[in-house]
């Protein structure tokens, strides 16, 4: 058990005895990682706080059935996940409902913010495109990618927060690498600049 696993344990046990100030180190130690987690999955900043508050109150609620030798932090990110997952559903279901009747227009959905203006470092630059090309993945490709590279999460630990066999896992870190390769590969310019002889 690792020494962040142990502080959790010690932690959750204080609560479980009635001494609630204890869930302060599971928030300080969890919130950015649960925030970031989140953010990557709904692109949006503001959604992710929510998903973060939502997540630690569900995870207060039901502390009493947390199994005390399994990670914490892999219990939060699955109620997280599910939480992002619900939240992304929601607003598919509200892109298919046809605008109400009687004259209203629908409001418009929010634009994309505009990129800063600032100039880019090459290595800032290909950070930013890396984001944006996981921002583009299906859901459970970019959940997956997003587990292993950023959070540095087993094929295992991916399967118990998302709740799929490791095989699927598996699946779904090999198609989310595909298509950033393909996204992110820099097509090939012509050795003579791509001039046309005339």
């Amino acid at each position: 058990m690792q020494e962040r696993d142990r502080l959790d344990a010690d932690d959750i046990r204080r609560i479980r005895a009635g001494d609630s100030a204890a869930f302060r180190g599971l928030v300080a130690r969890h919130a950015r990682r649960v925030h970031d987690l989140a953010r990557r999955m709904l692109r949006d900043a503001h959604e992710a706080e929510d998903i973060v508050q939502h997540a630690f109150l569900n995870a207060y609620k039901a502390l009493d059935r947390f199994d005390l030798e399994r990670p914490f932090r892999h219990w939060l990110l699955r109620i997280a996940s599910n939480l992002c997952r619900n939240r992304l559903a929601a607003r598919k279901a509200r892109r298919r409902t046809p605008p109400p009747t009687g004259g209203d227009e629908p409001l418009p959905e929010p634009a994309e913010p505009a990129r800063p203006l600032a100039v880019l470092s090459d290595q800032e630059e290909r950070r930013e495109a890396v984001r944006s090309a996981i921002e583009t993945l299906p859901e459970r490709y970019r959940l997956a990618v997003v587990l292993f590279y950023v959070h540095d999460c087993s094929v295992q630990e991916i399967s118990e927060i998302a709740e799929a066999p490791p095989a699927t896992v598996k699946t779904w870190l090999h198609r989310g690498r595909a298509a950033l390769r393909g996204l992110l590969e820099e097509p090939e310019t012509p050795p003579d600049g791509g001039g046309m002889e005339d």
